[in-house]
């Protein structure tokens, strides 16, 4: 009796999972497409995603490269049109690319920010190895494993060649750009939408939002935060900082610099270190709940505490 109720119930299990299985192949079948349709080559050997009829296309930050060259992107059928880059956002490896001739084009929908989540099912689509026609695109179906305001993480293999191409939901929206691999099979990174959500006009308007300065002169904010709810909580403002004269004080949450939204320390870390010592920012903060700004002239990076910026 207690083997047949076990056998039973692991059926039962099975039954479920052939289940879902079952629904999300459908789901991919339904969104593939105008998903495919979409799903372009861009430049030599990277890929991308058409988001708007006018063809705006997204793509990894290390294929569309600097704003404002000529490129080429490759339609689904081969036809090679003129493209231009335009904006860039290190941080995340998010690219924008303009089609120049005349549309319409065939485009996707973009997920809204925030709504992609650990464990929802995703699929990818790419041109591993470059465009090849007589292969076309290729699809990965798998779960994200971890989303963070710079990166998602899954496990829908990718390949070298698949940089910058769409990885959509299963309402067929995109919900992040390939931007690179690591060893394991599930080690696969995703520039998040909600990054170019972050960035859009300052990428549309072709700027080149850069990383790190490797010229020695970074800036330096004074201040040492943790992640909040709310954005990030000021934990300490170190003397003689740019922080503390401007008013900045410990128990103050930071929510955005100049246009970016501040959700972890890695984004901070970013706005401040791609400037330089003298230039100005705008701090948006919340103080007893009560919101704040203030403009504040960076001081220059130092070394005395390992957590401070």
């Amino acid at each position: 009796m207690w083997i047949g109720g076990s056998l039973l119930t692991l059926l039962a299990h099975a039954g479920e999972h052939l289940e879902g299985w079952v629904q999300t192949q459908q789901k991919v079948q339904m969104a593939l497409p105008s998903s495919m349709a979409a799903t372009v080559g861009v430049g030599e050997g990277g890929s991308g995603v058409i988001v708007s009829a006018e063809g705006l296309v997204l793509t990894a930050a290390h294929v569309s490269g600097p704003p404002n060259r000529s490129i080429r992107c490759i339609m689904p059928d081969g036809r090679r049109v003129k493209a231009r880059t335009l904006g860039k956002f290190e941080f995340a490896d998010a690219g924008m690319v303009q089609i120049e001739e005349e549309g319409p084009w065939p485009f996707v929908s973009m997920a809204s920010a925030g709504s992609t989540r650990a464990g929802d099912w995703c699929f990818a689509l790419g041109h591993p190895g470059g465009y090849q026609a007589e292969r076309g695109v290729v699809l990965r179906v798998g779960k994200v494993i971890r989303t963070r305001s710079n990166l998602i993480r899954s496990d829908c293999e990718l390949l070298r060649g698949d940089s910058g191409g769409p990885l959509f939901n299963l309402n067929g929206q995109v919900i992040g750009i390939h931007s690179r691999i690591g060893e394991p099979l599930d080690d696969n990174y995703h520039a998040p939408i909600d990054a170019f959500h972050k960035t859009w006009d300052a990428m549309l308007a072709g700027e080149d939002l850069t990383g790190f300065r490797e010229d020695g002169q970074q800036a330096y904010l004074g201040v040492v935060v943790q992640a909040h709810e709310k954005g990030l909580l000021l934990e300490e403002v170190r003397r003689e900082s740019a922080a503390e004269a401007s008013g900045m004080k410990e128990g103050d949450i930071l929510q955005q610099v100049d246009d970016l939204p501040l959700e972890d320390v890695d984004e901070l870390r970013w706005a401040i270190g791609s400037r330089a010592p003298g230039e100005t920012v705008r701090l948006r903060y919340l103080r007893d709940g009560v919101p704040g700004q203030v403009d504040i002239t960076l001081g220059r990076s130092q070394r005395r505490h390992r957590r401070s910026l």
